[in-house]
C-alpha cells in the first residue's frame, strides 16, 4: 500500500512540477521585471533588488535564457484571463482596464508592452515587444496575428539583429487587425485603421 501511495505521489508531483516551478520562481521574475523597467528609465536600482534578482538570473541561465518564454507560454494556457492579465502586469506590462488576452497569446519582452483600455488580443497572437510595442485603446487584434519587430540586418557582416529599443511598433486607438496579419518593425498604424486578414505591414 505504501509503495502505491509513493508511486502515485511521485506521478502527481511530476504532473504538476512545471506549475510548482512557475509559482516558486514568479516572485523573482517580478523583481527582475522591476529591475528591467528601472534600467530603461535610467533609475538607480536598490541593492536589495539586485540581491533578490540573483536567483532568477541563475535560474534563467540554467534554462539558456528561455525560462520566461516557457513560463509565459504556459500562462497563456491558463483558463482565467484575469490570472493571465495579473501575471502580465506583474511582470511589467502596462495594461489598461477591460483588456482581454485570449488563449495561447505569446509575449516577448513583456516589460516593454503597453496595451490601452478595452483592447482585445485574439488566440495564438504573437506580441514581440522587445523593441517596444504600444497598442492603443479599443484595438481588436484577431487570432493568429504576428507583431514581430525582430529580424536580422542582412547588410550586417555578422547578421546581427537591430539593437533592442529601436524600431518600436505603435498601433493607434480603434484599430482592427484581421486574422493572420503580420506587422513588422518600425510600423506606426494610425487611429481607426483596418488591416485585412492575412496582410503584411512593413515600414
Amino acid at each position: 500500500m505504501n509503495t502505491v501511495v509513493i508511486i502515485l505521489s511521485v506521478l502527481v508531483l511530476l504532473l504538476y512540477l512545471k506549475w510548482i516551478l512557475i509559482i516558486v520562481m514568479f516572485p523573482f521574475q517580478v523583481i527582475h521585471g522591476k529591475i528591467q523597467k528601472k534600467n530603461e528609465e535610467g533609475k538607480k536600482i536598490p541593492l536589495i533588488l539586485k540581491v533578490l534578482d540573483k536567483p532568477y538570473i541563475l535560474w534563467n541561465k540554467i534554462f539558456k535564457k528561455g525560462w520566461q518564454r516557457y513560463m509565459l507560454y504556459n500562462i497563456g494556457l491558463v483558463p482565467s484571463y484575469h490570472i493571465r492579465k495579473f501575471v502580465y502586469k506583474s511582470l511589467g506590462a502596462e495594461i489598461g482596464k477591460n483588456v482581454t488576452f485570449h488563449f495561447r497569446t505569446e509575449i516577448r519582452g513583456i516589460h516593454k508592452l503597453k496595451v490601452g483600455a478595452g483592447s482585445i488580443i485574439g488566440d495564438n497572437a504573437l506580441l514581440d515587444a522587445r523593441r517596444g510595442l504600444t497598442i492603443g485603446k479599443n484595438v481588436n487584434i484577431a487570432s493568429d496575428v504576428t507583431i514581430h519587430p525582430g529580424g536580422h540586418n542582412i547588410r550586417d557582416p555578422f547578421f546581427r539583429p537591430p539593437a533592442l529599443g529601436c524600431n518600436p511598433i505603435i498601433i493607434g486607438d480603434w484599430v482592427y487587425i484581421g486574422a493572420r496579419a503580420m506587422i513588422l518593425n518600425g510600423v506606426n498604424i494610425g487611429e481607426g485603421a483596418v488591416l485585412c486578414a492575412g496582410c503584411m505591414v512593413s515600414p
